[in-house]
């Protein structure tokens, strides 16, 4: 299974909804876990994690596989892999500060009880399409997209370039249960590597840098607790326009947003925009380059 675009009706407990590993290469987000590395599994690394809404839906991406060589034409995801996407909607948020809003979308109120209401995990059994199983949450109508796309990651290194994508749609009100405030972060495991989860991605170019590796390897509630660090999640206000800090959308141009020299240095011809156009319909992410 090469690609997949397909519609389900699932419940709490899941269903069926595929696609081996590639070459060790270089990264965006994306050397941020050493085991990895050391194993040449860029497979399972998360380059990005997108939170927008769609009229009435919530568009969830994780991009991963920065080390995709170019020219390939097509991709299948590894099957020992899982990728899984958290939301909480029950953790307050406080908004009143500015300078905390811009850097982090935000202030979680109490860090200690960030815990996933509703958590999609993505699976890609060898010679089968991939299954999204749904914990949380009431059934709904879920939209899955697993496969090839050019990387919509705004950086110049990155141009021309595709990653591995998983699109997640579902309508908004099947997430939110009456909250006006998301809390999202996406983890990846593999299953035949023994040890604690090897990836993390919150909030954009934020657990890639060396002093916060420590993000990838716990839960977001011991970030504050046990690290001392604010928890690396995306913080989305429902009542605001998805745009980094708040979500982040796929125009969102983070490099320039977050302006940090490490990243800004190395990001020559400097776009402001992505190579390709993005899409108007499902799954919003531009084609992948051939």
């Amino acid at each position: 299974m090469l690609e997949l675009l397909i519609t389900l009706a699932l419940a709490s407990n899941g269903s069926p909804v595929g696609a081996p590993p590639s070459p060790v290469a270089f990264f965006s987000d994306h050397g941020d876990t050493p085991l990895l590395a050391s194993l040449g599994r860029q497979d399972a690394n998360i380059s990005d994690l997108y939170v927008f809404r769609r009229g009435a839906n919530l568009v969830l991406i994780v991009c991963t596989n920065v080390a995709i060589p170019i020219g390939l034409a097509a991709y299948t995801f590894p099957s020992d892999l899982e990728i899984e996407i958290h939301i909480d909607n029950e953790s307050g948020v406080d908004f009143s500060d500015p300078a905390t809003n811009t850097i982090y979308g935000g202030r979680v109120v109490n860090p200690h009880q960030i815990n996933a209401d509703t958590r999609f995990r993505v699976r890609f059994p060898a010679g089968q399409e991939p299954r999204v199983q749904r914990s949380g949450g009431p059934r709904s109508e879920i939209q899955l997209f697993a496969g090839l796309r050019d990387d919509p990651f705004i950086r110049g290194p990155r141009q021309g370039r595709n990653v591995a994508a998983i699109v997640i749609e579902v309508p908004l009100d099947s997430v939110t249960d009456g909250s006006s405030t998301l809390l999202v972060w996406a983890t990846s495991n593999v299953t035949t590597i023994n040890g604690a989860q090897e990836d993390h991605a919150g909030r954009a170019l934020r657990s890639m840098f060396v002093e916060n590796h420590a993000l990838n390897f716990d839960k977001p509630k011991h970030h504050q607790s046990q690290l001392g660090l604010v928890p690396d999640v995306v913080i989305y206000n429902l009542s605001a326009p998805a745009a980094y800090p708040n979500g982040r959308e796929l125009a969102d141009d983070v490099v320039d947003l977050v302006g940090d020299p490490r990243v800004l240095m190395n990001d020559a011809p400097f776009p402001s925009t992505n190579d390709r156009p993005f899409s108007t319909a499902f799954p919003y992410l531009a084609t992948p380059h051939r």
